[in-house]
């Protein structure tokens, strides 16, 4: 069991969020890090973990997140940052305008990687696309996703409600478990929600 571990990114209120979750140390860094064109988060901070790893020669966190919707087969999964960066959330709406499947997927994808090798973790969410942006609590996405078991997009709801049921807190309740840490007060989980591993090789 780990005591402490640095997570990768420039976002403190992240770490402190990963802090309270996990129930140990998380501290931050910055690096660059080797990002595979993936719709597959997995498969993203599988990578990314592995890289930050390798530079850091320590206990190392790094998350990715994508929305992925079946008429689009996954699309634009790991890429939704590209997507928003380039078209933003209403061109993303636009792009999706006569769909008739709106159904979507909002993955979290934690690696966790140490002397032992990488461990990729997912949370998922399964819902709905909106037609129009609601909601103006949260980021990326939020604003456009309803998950299945409710009528308000991320960015409607009180950042408790969304916390308990977010694709992050799923995915760290699945790492807790890896890293044999107490558990967490239990959120409410469905057929809607679901918590995953994907085991990895050991780094070379």
């Amino acid at each position: 069991m780990t005591d402490d571990v640095t997570l990768v990114t420039s976002n403190d209120g992240k770490a402190r969020e990963f802090t309270r979750l996990l129930g140990i140390e998380v501290t931050t860094t910055t690096m660059d890090l080797v990002e595979i064109q993936s719709l597959d988060v997995a498969a993203v901070a599988e990578r990314k973990a592995a890289d930050a790893y390798a530079q850091l020669r320590r206990p190392v966190l790094v998350d990715d997140s994508g929305l992925a919707l079946a008429a689009w087969n996954g699309l634009p999964g790991a890429l939704i940052a590209c997507f928003l960066d380039t078209v933003g959330v209403h061109g993303l709406l636009a792009m999706a305008t006569g769909l008739t499947n709106r159904r979507a997927t909002v993955t979290t994808a934690l690696g966790y990687a140490d002397a032992t090798g990488v461990h990729v973790v997912t949370g998922a969410v399964h819902g709905t696309l909106t037609t129009e942006p609601r909601g103006s609590n949260g980021f990326s996405y939020d604003t456009v996703f309803v998950p299945a078991s409710g009528t308000q997009t991320f960015a409607e709801m009180p950042n408790e409600q969304k916390n308990e049921i977010s694709p992050r807190r799923l995915a760290t309740d699945a790492l807790r478990a890896h890293l044999g840490l107490a558990d967490p007060p239990t959120p409410c989980q469905s057929s809607l929600s679901q918590a995953g591993e994907v085991q990895r090789a050991p780094l070379t």
